[in-house]
C-alpha cells in the first residue's frame, strides 16, 4: 500500500514507510491489531471511524517525510511518527507536523492509546455516546492485555493508576532503575497539549538509559536538561508540570525537584502526611525552571510515597481529603489506595460520562519494612 492508497482491510490506517519490506511488516501488525479490536468493538465502530478520516503511520527513517507531511490535508487525520527503540528524536521543529509518536515494534497498549486518541481529537465528528462506548471498551482491552508495571524493584512495592481524560495533552510517568540497582529514578509530568506530550515522550525514550545511570547529575540538572529539550515545543499558551526524583537505595534518601501542579506526599506508617516542597510554577515558553538546589526527603521503612497529577488532586477535593484517604488506607496494599482514588474520581462522573475532564495519574511506592539503610543519613 503506497502513501496515496488505502487498503480496505486496514480500515482507517495508512502507512508511509521507508521501503516495501517495512510497509508490509507494519500492515501485518496493524491487521492483527485491527482484527482483535474489531472483534471487541463491533462493525458499528468502523462506520463511525471511517467517517473520521485516517490514522497515518509515518516512518521517521523515510527520507523527506517532513516535506511530505507539510503538504498533506490534516483535516480528520492523525499522523503518528514511528520511531525505533533508542532512536534519536528528530529536530523539534519537525515535530510540529505530527500529532503523536509511537515506537516499533508496535505494542498493544500504545496502539490502543493512539487509536483512542484519534477518536478524541475528532470528537466533533461523532456523538459523545459513541466516543464513550469506544473508550470504555478500549480501557477494558488495555487492562486485560497490559501486564502490571514496575515489578521486580527490590525493597519497594509499586502500584500506579492512570485514568485518561478528554482534555488535550496528558500525563506521563515512569520509573528508571539504574543498571547497578542502586538508584530508582521517578518521573511524573503533566503536559497541556498532545504535541508537547509527544516531544516529552520522545525525549524520555531517547534518554532513559542516561537518566537511569548518570548518577553524578542531580535532579535539578535533569529538570534543566528536560526543559531545554522541550522548550521549543512550548507554545504561547502551553505549559508543563514536572516532578523528577532520584531515590538512593543505600540510605533511602530521595533527592528531587518539583514544578507546577504535581503533588507529592510522604506518609508514615502511623499515617502522618508530609507534602513535598515545590520549586516553582508550571514551565512554559516564558517560565523556565529556576536554577536551584534539589530538596532531600528521608524515607523510612514502611513509609509510603505518593505522587499525583492535578487530575487526582482536584478531582478528590484537595489535600485535606487526600490526607483522610491516606490515613484510612495506610495499613492496606498500595493497590487499594489507587483504587480508592480512582473510585473518588469516577463517582463524580454524571450518567453517560466514562472519562474525567483531564488525565489522572498516581504512583504509590511503599518502602518495605525489612529494608535497612546501609549508610548514615546525617
Amino acid at each position: 500500500m503506497n502513501q496515496q492508497g488505502k487498503n480496505n482491510s486496514m480500515k482507517s490506517w495508512s502507512v508511509f514507510a521507508r521501503d516495501v519490506k517495512t510497509e508490509t511488516t507494519w500492515v501485518q501488525e496493524i491487521r492483527k491489531f485491527q482484527k482483535m479490536v474489531g472483534a471487541a468493538l463491533g462493525s458499528s465502530v468502523y462506520s463511525s471511524k471511517e467517517s473520521l478520516g485516517e490514522i497515518w503511520l509515518v516512518d521517521a527513517k523515510k527520507v523527506g517525510w517532513q516535506n511530505w507531511l507539510e503538504h498533506q490535508d490534516r483535516h480528520g487525520r492523525t499522523f503518528l511518527l514511528v520511531l525505533e527503540e533508542n532512536e534519536l528524536l528528530p529536530d523539534t521543529r519537525d515535530l510540529k507536523w505530527v500529532d503523536d509518536l509511537i515506537v516499533t515494534p508496535f505494542r498493544l497498549a500504545e496502539l490502543l492509546s493512539k487509536y483512542r486518541g484519534h477518536f478524541e481529537r475528532e470528537v466533533t465528528a461523532i456523538t459523545q455516546l459513541e466516543l464513550d462506548k469506544t473508550n470504555e471498551v478500549l480501557e477494558k482491552i488495555l487492562a486485560a492485555k497490559t501486564p502490571r508495571r514496575f515489578t521486580g524493584l527490590k525493597g519497594i512495592k509499586v502500584n500506579s493508576k492512570h485514568l485518561s481524560g478528554l482534555k488535550p495533552g496528558g500525563d506521563y510517568f515512569d520509573l528508571f532503575e539504574s543498571d547497578k540497582k542502586d538508584y530508582v529514578n521517578i518521573l511524573l509530568a503533566d503536559s497541556s497539549s498532545y504535541g508537547l506530550s509527544s516531544v516529552l515522550l520522545g525525549m524520555i525514550l531517547a534518554n532513559s538509559a542516561r537518566i537511569a545511570n548518570e548518577n553524578h547529575l542531580s535532579s535539578a540538572d535533569w529538570i534543566q536538561s528536560i526543559y531545554a529539550d522541550v522548550k521549543e515545543a512550548l507554545g504561547e499558551n502551553e505549559s508543563m508540570s514536572l516532578f523528577f526524583g532520584r531515590l538512593n537505595r543505600k540510605d533511602f534518601t530521595l533527592h528531587y525537584q518539583s514544578f507546577g501542579s504535581i503533588e507529592a506526599f510522604q506518609v508514615s506508617k502511623e499515617g502522618q502526611c508530609r507534602s513535598f516542597e515545590k520549586h516553582g510554577k508550571k514551565m512554559s515558553g516564558t517560565e523556565a525552571p529556576a536554577v536551584g538546589k534539589e530538596s532531600v526527603m528521608v524515607l523510612n521503612p514502611k513509609d509510603r510515597l505518593v505522587l499525583l497529577s492535578d487530575g487526582f488532586v482536584n478531582g478528590v477535593g484537595g489535600e485535606v481529603y487526600l490526607n483522610q484517604i491516606f490515613q484510612k488506607q495506610i495499613e492496606k496494599d498500595p493497590f487499594h489506595l489507587v483504587n480508592e482514588l480512582s473510585y473518588r474520581i469516577k463517582s463524580k462522573l454524571v450518567d453517560g460520562e466514562t472519562f474525567p475532564g483531564e488525565d489522572c495519574s498516581a504512583i504509590v511506592l511503599d518502602i518495605e519494612s525489612r529494608m535497612l539503610r546501609l549508610a548514615p543519613t546525617g
